[in-house]
């Protein structure tokens, strides 16, 4: 009677733990499908965020470009105003120093003209 109530309980412990294998074979096949299902989602999120960033970095060359542009413009424009400035006073220079010469030919001051006449000379380099 011993050994059968000990067969009986053995019996009755393989049913439990064979039944308790199964439910949690069960149970862990559906996490595993679940965490592929949530990899996959999160790796779909990832790509496009990656696209967006890749499309900022574009979109963001792009204007760096257009400012280098506007930029380069503005240094050549500077430039041109610059030697236009220059030319500006040299011709202002020339225009006061031909009419001190003139002043200076009706009075006649010979002696101070002939400086004057140098940097005359000068200037007219600069227009030829």
């Amino acid at each position: 009677a011993f050994s059968t109530q000990i067969s009986s309980n053995i019996t009755s412990l393989d049913g439990h733990i064979s039944s308790a294998i199964q439910s949690q074979s069960s149970a862990s096949s559906l996490p595993k499908s679940n965490d592929i299902s949530l990899a996959l989602t999160s790796i779909l999120s990832l790509k496009s965020k990656i696209e967006d960033i890749a499309l900022k970095a574009d979109k963001s060359e792009r204007m760096v470009q257009v400012i280098c542009q506007d930029i380069k413009q503005l240094d050549y424009a500077k430039r041109h105003l610059q030697t236009t400035i220059t030319a500006l006073k040299r011709l202002h220079m020339l225009v006061n120093a031909v009419q001190q010469l003139e002043e200076m030919a009706k009075k006649k001051q010979y002696k101070e003209a002939a400086n004057l006449l140098d940097a005359v000379s000068q200037l007219t380099i600069h227009f030829t």
